[in-house]
């Protein structure tokens, strides 16, 4: 009882510890690019019912997922800084829900957990532009926890219902057809592969499971699943859709552009998973020798199984648009990382050397991330020191009636991947999209950017 109680503890540390760092790398992450561009519309509006009416519009003309830059809206409307602590917030809770789906975990598993936030840290797909980045996170961090959350959600239920009879299926059906519309609404393959996940773990549950006390298809079931759906359908059916796609070209059409696109989606799990699938693949090596057969691996691990195929089928999905912007691979790789963590923790633990094995990985992750925090964390702070000093003096210009304003680029050799502060930079030419919302926020009709070295005005 000690030991589980000091577990406890250590597990509670080990939470607030994440929060802390992710709050850190929030705080000096400055509004960049599309911030500014929404946060110019979203001071036009008086109350909530206005940020509805500039979302509706943006539904018909541009894009249909609606409740992240909902949430964004809210956000630019209030203090950078509660969206700070909310996005940290949710960063941690995204890493619980992962932690909540390993199984063969043991209570209060400092380890796994450390092991979800140091793969997702180091190996999460564009961090700079998902997580810290405002409208980024708003897309795709809270986008992917929203579905986490709403899977969670349904596999808990699932086993619950296993156990016994359902004795609040109507508040569960009412709850889960919410939780599922938001779920289908957030991105359009990452939402796809929830909705692929739920099929999955439902199908099991039917077909699959021999201990269930009722395998009947229940209300709440059909809800949850329905609800995803329709929240999809929402989103993909948005008129914006098509006029945006309109502004998409591709080198070949038809059965070469399937091609083309294929290829390029098979470079970009490459690019961006290739040590994680060397994780995955380790694990497939070691457990399948360890069961000895492919029927003791299949039955034993069915969720290492899926949580690989819904990794597969996000990413592939994207063969039905034309170059995807290479941030929407976020949701596959944190199906992947649980994927990956799910492995780890169903490798027999018995032999010295396995064990040894894990802790080793466990240690060598830990080492670089440290170094990678430290040597990120100061250069962001760099990044951020530019950012404020030219934001002070935009405002100042503002107030004081310039029309025609220069100001500095940043310093060269500050670049991290944990900060996108660099390509949502400045530039010379007045009329370039990122200069024309920075325009529009401070009011002034023309701003240009010239080299650090150059600059003399502060």
């Amino acid at each position: 009882m000690k030991m589980w109680k000091q577990r406890k503890s250590i597990f509670g540390i080990a939470v607030f510890g994440a929060f802390i760092i992710i709050l850190i790398f929030n705080i000096f992450t400055p509004n960049m690019t599309d911030d500014l561009s929404y946060k110019a519309t979203v001071l036009q509006a008086n109350s909530f019912w206005d940020l509805l009416k500039q979302e509706y519009e943006q539904y018909m003309t541009w894009t249909g997922r609606s409740i992240g830059h909902l949430v964004l809206r809210c956000f630019l409307s209030g203090s950078k800084a509660v969206f700070n602590i909310a996005n940290s917030i949710v960063f941690v809770l995204l890493t619980l829900l992962m932690y909540w789906n390993i199984e063969h975990k043991k209570k209060y598993d400092v380890a796994i957990f450390l092991l979800i936030n140091l793969l997702l840290w180091l190996f999460g797909v564009m961090f700079c532009q998902t997580v810290l980045w405002e409208t980024g996170a708003c897309n795709y961090l809270w986008g992917s926890t929203i579905i986490m959350l709403h899977i969670t959600l349904y596999r808990w239920r699932l086993e619950k219902t296993e156990q016994g009879p359902d004795k609040k299926g109507l508040l569960w059906s009412i709850m889960l057809l919410f939780t599922g519309i938001l779920a289908g609404w957030c991105n359009e393959n990452t939402s796809g592969g929830g909705i692929l996940f739920v099929i999955l773990i439902l199908g099991e549950y039917l077909f699959l499971r021999k201990n269930a006390k009722d395998k009947k298809l229940q209300l709440w079931m059909v809800t949850g699943l329905c609800g995803q759906v329709i929240g999809f359908l929402f989103m993909v059916a948005a008129p914006g859709n098509r006029i945006r796609a309109q502004f998409m070209e591709e080198e070949h059409s038809g059965m070469f552009a399937i091609v083309s696109r294929f290829q390029k989606i098979t470079l970009a799990i490459e690019e961006n998973f290739l040590f994680i699938l060397f994780f995955v693949l380790t694990a497939i090596v070691i457990i399948y020798l360890q069961e000895g057969n492919w029927k003791e691996f299949l039955k034993k691990h069915n969720m290492f199984i899926i949580w690989n195929l819904v990794f597969l089928a996000t990413c592939y999905a994207l063969v039905l648009t034309a170059e995807p912007m290479p941030r929407v691979y976020f949701g596959a790789g944190v199906f992947l990382i649980i994927a990956a963590v799910q492995g780890y923790t169903d490798i027999n633990n018995e032999e010295f050397s396995l064990r040894a094995f894990k802790c080793c990985i466990l240690s060598i992750l830990a080492l670089v991330m440290f170094f990678t925090y430290m040597d990120s964390g100061a250069n962001m702070i760099r990044i951020y020191r530019e950012y404020h000093e030219r934001e002070v003096y935009l405002e100042k210009m503002s107030a004081s009636g310039e029309e025609d304003v220069t100001v500095p680029m940043l310093r060269p050799g500050f670049e991290t991947k944990y900060s996108d502060g660099y390509q949502s930079d400045l530039t010379g030419d007045p009329e370039y999209w990122i200069n024309d919302a920075y325009e529009k926020l401070y009011g002034i009709e023309k701003i240009t950017a010239v080299p650090r070295e150059n600059w003399t005005g502060y």
